[in-house]
């Protein structure tokens, strides 16, 4: 079994400055490294030892990225002591390349030195050389003189750094210090570049139409567009410096992916994802380059859309039967290619939140860990399957600062790394996870000890129902007690009941969790009752109703998804109301997932696509539970008379928990989408009811006779007493509290790698 309890307290300072890079001719101390040199085929990577045979190897790869949480990448704040474990933790995964996009600090190079002393099998590294997307972006020519001098800066830093033979002053948003570990011998080739904007990729071919042919020592273009000539020539920029400063050359890629590829998707409804093409296929290498050229592409089974829509896809059928669309655009992928495709990215995220469908149910979110591991496995299967190099799973770690276009809007930008935003698809690909820790270590698990040191919000001594139904089901509508607590991921509440039973009659009983987050706004008239009203404003409702009809609903003025697209957008139905405060009208929760979309060939249109991502899911939280669900929000446990809850932070409009923020008044003149807008606040009010069961509704006389079976505020003349309710408070944080955990998706691509072998 996979020892899954490491636990990291996050701590670091953020490192800035300026200065200059200066490589100089360092002694590199032991560990000494092994002898091994590279080389790619047609179809395989290989390697040798000491000049000996060459051996095949399928990449079964990692990509590592450089975030943890409380840091953005960019400080390089990953320890020593972390590059080691989780070293050791990949090869402990049968994995034996790890993929980097850019230059790590010496952190990275002394461990994994150090990690491949006398292995066997030894991690290889696909060191990455990352341009500057910012500068591209802005510059939209990639033979801008900005663009040229820091790609040969970083270029040069990239390969001094892995001979161990460099040292980088401080400067801010990049690696520095002394690089001492000589890793060369582990690098099996270098990647450049990124995910390629089409639009710049256009406009580079567009402003130097007409440009030559690139003739160089290494490599040469035919009939290339001028950003092909730039691919070439700073591949040729790589394999000159190597061999002159090092004597020594190993294989090259450049990264692509299918937005950018060079393969007509007629089915592709966005007319920027069909805008450019870039292909390896117009860079020649030279009888001087001997080690050869791959090509790299990042590739995912939900997007572009055109893997949902173009038939050959949808329809295509593996050799096992099974309809994969993600195993047709690969055929199609490695046929397009005159040389050997390095699947650089692929995967799934587990988190709670989603934000593309997949045809065939690889969807961009929303999986457990289990689902995740398995289809991630699948994915490489299909990627084996078609003949490549192998791939590198995408990716080790989660990355909390990670954002994605239908959740940023929510969230303040520089707050992202200080906690978890389980609803933000891109902060959950990782096999790693960093489970969030508050002062109390509550894992939903329907253990009450668990949340010795809560804060206690309502406790009632008496558990007498406010109204009796003389039905036998009192003891379940009756509240004896609601507790709180944060961790950087998730508000959790625990609610108490008299008598649960053996199992709850969610037929016979319902319960409402109300919540004031934002001062000044909420509804005063709530929908379970006609009479009753409360005298502070509701900003959202938690109904528990039974595992299939339980959410959180949302005050229509603080819905941040009809603002967005009903409101500034006008992408669903106008409603009318939305914009009046204290209109008693409630809205479930919804997430976009796409815009309306015409699809060229086979022409369609698509509708606007939602879904409800206030449901909530019953179920066990605890990892180290055998009935674990890591996408579990309630635990209902009988025996103890408790509910717990967990309702991740986005959900209820926090913009930034650390600093206890919410998301401004969307309805403000001065509020506006091109920039997030938060408020501070002190607390936050919680209260909780029970009501009588809908059957009983009708027959009632709602007016005269009350609904509320229970309630954990005074209810006074027919008007909860919400203003007095308990306020609950945190304290504020900028060291997130965390543990390392393998996820169970570690386990499963554990067993997929260790099928493939060497």
């Amino acid at each position: 079994m996979i020892d899954r309890r490491h636990f990291l307290k996050a701590t670091g300072t953020v490192a800035v400055g300026t200065g200059i890079s200066s490589c100089l001719s360092i002694q590199t101390p032991p560990p000494q490294p092994q002898n091994i040199e590279p080389n790619v085929t047609d179809d395989r990577f290989q390697t040798r030892r000491d000049g000996g045979e060459w051996t095949d190897l399928r990449a079964r790869g990692v990509n590592l990225g450089m975030a943890k949480p409380g840091h953005f990448p960019g400080e390089a704040a990953i320890t020593k002591a972390e590059y080691s474990r989780w070293l050791r933790q990949i090869s402990e995964m049968n994995a034996n390349v790890i993929r980097t996009y850019t230059l790590h600090p010496p952190a990275f190079y002394d461990a994994l030195a150090e990690h491949n002393v006398d292995r066997d099998e030894p991690l290889l590294l696909l060191q990455g050389n990352w341009i500057d997307e910012q500068v591209m972006d802005e510059a939209g020519d990639m033979f801008d003189s900005e663009v040229l001098a820091i790609q040969r800066e970083r270029t040069e830093n990239v390969i001094d750094a892995v001979h161990g033979n460099c040292s980088i002053a401080e400067r801010p948003g990049h690696a520095d210090g002394q690089f001492r570990a000589d890793v060369s011998p582990y690098v099996l080739g270098y990647i450049l570049g990124i995910e390629w904007n089409p639009e710049v990729v256009h406009a580079t071919d567009e402003k130097h139409d007409g440009l030559e042919e690139y003739e160089g020592t290494y490599f040469t273009t035919e009939d290339a567009t001028p950003f092909e000539h730039w691919m070439g020539a700073r591949l040729d920029d790589v394999a000159t410096y190597e061999d002159e400063q090092y004597d020594t050359l190993r294989p090259l890629s450049v990264t692509n992916w299918p937005t950018t590829d060079h393969i007509e998707q007629p089915a592709e409804p966005v007319e920027e994802e069909r805008l450019a093409s870039a292909t390896l296929n117009h860079v020649l290498p030279t009888d001087q380059f001997t080690r050869g050229l791959f090509a790299t592409y990042h590739v995912y089974p939900y997007y572009p859309d055109f893997l949902n829509y173009e038939p050959d896809y949808v329809d295509y059928v593996t050799e096992d039967g099974e309809r994969s669309s993600y195993r047709g655009y690969l055929e199609d992928l490695l046929e397009a290619n005159d040389y050997p495709v390095f699947i650089g990215e692929f995967g799934v995220p587990d988190s709670r939140g989603m934000t593309h469908r997949h045809v065939h149910g690889f969807d961009q979110g929303h999986h457990t860990e289990h689902e995740q591991g398995a289809i991630n496995a699948e994915l490489y299967e299909q990627i084996l399957a078609s003949d490549s190099l192998g791939g590198a799973v995408f990716a080790w770690q989660d990355e909390w600062f990670k954002r994605v276009w239908n959740t940023m809007d929510y969230m303040d930008p520089n707050r992202r790394p200080y906690w978890s935003d389980f609803q933000t698809c891109e902060q959950s690909f990782g096999l790693l996870s960093f489970d969030p820790k508050g002062e109390t270590d509550i894992t939903l698990s329907g253990d009450p000890t668990e949340w010795e040191g809560a804060t206690e919000l309502h406790a009632d001594a008496s558990a007498e129902p406010l109204l009796s139904l003389d039905d036998g089901h009192n003891g379940e509508r009756t509240l004896t007690g609601l507790e709180a607590a944060v961790d950087p991921r998730y508000l959790q509440l625990k609610l108490t009941y008299d008598d649960l039973g053996s199992s709850v009659d969610w037929e016979r009983t319902n319960t409402y969790v109300l919540l004031d987050t934002k001062p000044d706004q909420g509804n005063t008239s709530i929908p379970f009752n006609t009479a009753l009203e409360t005298n502070d404003g509701v900003d959202f409702l938690v109904h528990l109703a039974g595992p299939d009809d339980s959410r959180v609903l949302v005050d229509s003025y603080y819905d941040v998804f009809y603002y967005i697209y009903g409101e500034t957008l006008e992408m669903i139905p106008e409603v009318e109301y939305a914009g009046d405060r204290d209109s008693g009208e409630f809205h479930e929760i919804e997430l976009v997932l796409s815009r309306e979309m015409e699809i060229p060939d086979p022409e369609q249109t698509v509708p606007f696509e939602s879904y409800e991502t206030g449901k909530l899911r019953f179920g066990i939280g605890d990892p180290d539970h055998e009935e674990y669900d890591s996408l579990a929000d309630v635990c209902v446990t009988p025996e103890e008379n408790m509910i717990e809850i967990r309702l991740p932070w986005l959900l209820l409009n926090f913009g930034d928990p650390s600093q206890r923020e919410v998301i401004a008044d969307l309805w403000d003149d001065e509020y506006s989408l091109e920039e997030y807008a938060g408020d501070v606040i002190d607390d936050i009010s919680i209260s909780a009811v029970t009501v009588r069961p809908d059957s009983e509704q009708e027959a009632a006389d709602l007016e005269s006779e009350p609904n509320i079976t229970d309630s954990l505020s005074e209810i006074r003349d027919g008007e909860l007493q919400f203003d007095s309710a308990a306020q609950f408070t945190w304290e504020t944080w900028n060291e997130p509290a965390y543990s390392e955990r393998l996820k169970e998706s570690y386990d499963v691509m554990q067993q997929a790698f260790g099928a493939v072998g060497k």
